[in-house]
């Protein structure tokens, strides 16, 4: 598939009338930064929550925020676990120590901030994830300006197509799933972004070694192959392969004979970061390849984890992934659309498993030609240009590059867990075809009439704003469903606002019901009860519902006076109450300490939280309110107004989907203790939806065991 002929320079006939280099540069330059400028604006809007927070994180209690911090600070003290209990589901368990699966990049990234303060920890996610999103947009401009000297050397770069790059380069940044990354600063998402970004470099020193190879070039590919296979492994192994295939070129002689002693450089610039991932692999878990899930907490806990494992032989790599995974991922189908705002969503069920494979875990996945359509075509363009008989210009050069890339992406298509995060792994091989697409789509449109490239040029935007304005839409939506009740009850309120503008669309997707089902449609909103809550389906087998408005039990509790000889209250019981060794329930109360103090405290099993010590304020009632948030076991609390959520350990190991309710609190009254039980008026919002329109019947309640709707 390579060219075997070796490197010579290419006759000034193929390529146009030079102009001046510092001319065409500064074009370029000035079209790339008016695109960048363009997605930057979209990016920082769903980066800080369309306002001005730089530290914002996924969810408001910084889950899943904190592990490379963690990490960071166990690499001062010399080692690689972290401690006990702070990862949570994530944490593997190796010789009864606790080690996070992501790799340190983005953890060394942090070191020097984490050794002068701890005020930034579990908070460094979303600026690490503007400095990667930075990188990637100068690195992939630097791509596209070498890719372009490559295939039309000095050519003019007409207003068309410095027109084409700021549109490219706008939807690099903000038509593509890097948007989507940005709605939840995560780890998760962080690692993504790092592992693009450092690719996209590895990518543009690798063409420059191929191209002119120096020492500085040779150093760049491997610093940018380690960092990639640091942040994202498999993305940097896509790297690594493309440097080890380049290696091989110059030692074939197939790069001139003057060449061929670069091979050995080259290959030490693919080998070390192999190397590099394997000893981290190693000095966590004692293998050099992958990490041991049956040592992590989740699969311990999730049934479903232990029998996708079984089923696949204990690994989750397996040829027979291809086919769900590649038809998530690459159908041309892989968006929705509905009359409610956003107008453009996630496809409304999970991914679904094509033939006899287990998979471990599906989500709603928007698939890479219907999310970006415009990297999608030209990248395609681009392949053809590269690999094609008798190829223009110094294309036979790209071929390797675009080998890695490709390879990046077997990752995820070989991998037993559908999300929509993972389209972050086709992104560096879009970035450079694409690249190749434009450039050559510009050199056949040389010499034709204004109409045809103004149509082009047309065309072109046309489905970049399309990838803009999708990817904003989800990305938007997925921030504002992470953000918490009050974000979410804020989103449905807009869509009802502009529902009541545009036909009232969204009361087909109101139903009512005494129960929260198991599952339903994707958006639908659900009405439990009298509006004893609010909650929106998100469509997915796991977590499937948000709370929008939750209605729950309110008392108050008053002290007639001295708490002297108070014991324990128990003022609100979570669940159905009833008593059990092994979970004893969830249950608010309040305790005296025998000295004329109280305090409140929730029980969970295993997990009680206490408040501070307080004096009794004569007639002053103190306001307890408790309320299902609709995940599992889950509730809130909030005590004189200040809110905390609770989660039953014990409940980790629940293999349902049904939400706890809580029942009608005591109003038993004793010479120490007065509690009585509040009015909660019906949720606005809900009452709203509930009024205006008859709500249709609820959805059949589906047991949790069914994975497959």
């Amino acid at each position: 598939m390579l060219d075997a002929s070796p490197a010579a320079p290419t006759p000034p006939s193929e390529f146009p009338r030079p102009t001046s280099p510092t001319a065409e540069r500064r074009r370029f330059t000035t079209a790339a930064l008016i695109g960048g400028s363009t997605a930057a604006v979209l990016f920082l809007w769903v980066l800080w929550d369309g306002g001005l927070d730089p530290l914002r994180t996924a969810y408001p209690e910084r889950n899943f925020t904190n592990f490379y911090d963690l990490q960071a600070r166990a690499l001062f003290h010399g080692h690689w676990w972290v401690p006990k209990g702070s990862l949570g589901i994530e944490a593997f368990v190796v010789g009864g120590r606790h080690y996070t699966y992501f790799p340190p990049f983005p953890s060394l990234l942090r070191m020097p901030i984490l050794a002068v303060t701890d005020t930034f920890d579990g908070r460094l996610t979303a600026p690490s994830l503007l400095v990667a999103w930075v990188v990637t947009m100068v690195f992939s401009v630097c791509l596209l300006w070498r890719v372009r000297l490559l295939l039309r050397g000095p050519a003019a770069v007409g207003r068309g197509e410095a027109a084409s790059v700021a549109v490219l380069v706008a939807t690099i940044g903000g038509g593509s799933v890097l948007l989507y990354l940005a709605a939840l600063p995560w780890v998760y998402h962080e690692a993504f972004a790092w592992g693009v970004a450092a690719a996209v470099g590895a990518l543009f020193a690798l063409l420059g070694i191929l191209e002119r190879p120096s020492v500085g070039r040779v150093v760049a590919t491997g610093a940018l192959a380690i960092a990639a296979t640091l942040s994202r492994t498999t993305i940097g192994w896509g790297c690594v392969i493309a440097t080890l295939a380049a290696a091989a070129w110059f030692a074939a002689g197939r790069g001139g004979a003057e060449r061929r002693r670069w091979w050995l450089p080259v290959l030490a610039a693919g080998v070390v970061p192999l190397v590099a991932g394997f000893a981290v692999t190693w000095l966590k878990f004692g293998t050099p390849f992958m990490h041991p899930l049956g040592s992590q907490v989740w699969t311990q806990i999730n049934e479903h984890r232990r029998a996708a494992l079984a089923a696949n032989g204990g690994s989750l790599l397996n040829l027979d992934f291809l086919p769900s995974t590649a038809l998530a991922y690459l159908r041309p189908d892989g968006l929705r659309f509905t009359s409610v705002f956003p107008f453009i969503t996630l496809p409304a069920v999970p991914a679904r498993t094509v033939g006899s494979a287990f998979l471990d875990q599906t989500y709603r996945t928007a698939s890479v030609p219907s999310s970006m359509p415009l990297l999608c075509i030209l990248s395609i363009w681009g392949l053809v240009t590269a690999f094609r008989p008798h190829a223009i210009g110094l294309a036979r050069l790209l071929r390797i590059p675009l080998l890695g890339a490709v390879a990046g992406t077997g990752g995820v298509l070989f991998y037993g867990y559908i999300s929509n995060r993972y389209l972050g792994d086709f992104v560096p091989l879009l970035i450079l075809a694409s690249g190749i697409g434009l450039v050559d789509v510009w050199r056949r449109l040389d010499g034709r009439s204004r109409r045809v490239r103004v149509g082009a040029l047309g065309a072109l935007t046309a489905l970049a704003v399309f990838g803009l304005a999708a990817n904003l839409a989800v990305a938007t939506t997925t921030e504002r469903l992470a953000s918490g009740l009050d974000q979410v009850r804020g989103y449905v309120g807009l869509q009802k606002s502009i529902s009541d503008m545009t036909g009232h669309p969204l009361d087909g997707d109101v139903v009512r019901g005494r129960m929260l089902p198991g599952l339903a449609p994707a958006d639908q909103l659900f009405v439990l009860g009298d509006c004893d809550g609010l909650y929106l389906s998100t469509g997915e087998i796991w977590d499937p519902w948000i709370p929008v408005e939750l209605r729950g039990v309110e008392i108050g509790v008053k002290f007639p006076g001295s708490v002297k000889g108070l014991g324990r209250v128990r003022l609100v019981t979570v669940g159905d109450g009833r008593e059990s060794p092994i979970s004893p329930p969830s249950s608010v109360s309040v305790e005296g300490d025998g000295t004329g103090r109280f305090r409140f405290r929730v029980d969970v099993p295993y997990l009680p939280i206490t408040g501070k010590w307080m004096r009794v304020e004569p007639g002053r009632t103190y306001r307890v309110k408790v309320t299902p948030t609709g995940v599992l076991h889950q509730f809130a609390v909030a005590i004189d107004g200040r809110r905390f959520t609770v989660v039953p350990q014990s409940a980790l190991d629940a293999n349902d989907y049904d939400v706890d309710h809580v029942p009608v609190a005591s109003s038993a009254r004793g010479p120490l203790v007065e509690v009585t039980t509040l009015a909660v008026p019906r949720p606005s919002l809900c009452r709203s939806l509930a009024e205006h329109e008859a709500l249709g019947p609820a959805p059949q309640s589906r047991s949790s065991s069914n994975r497959n709707w």
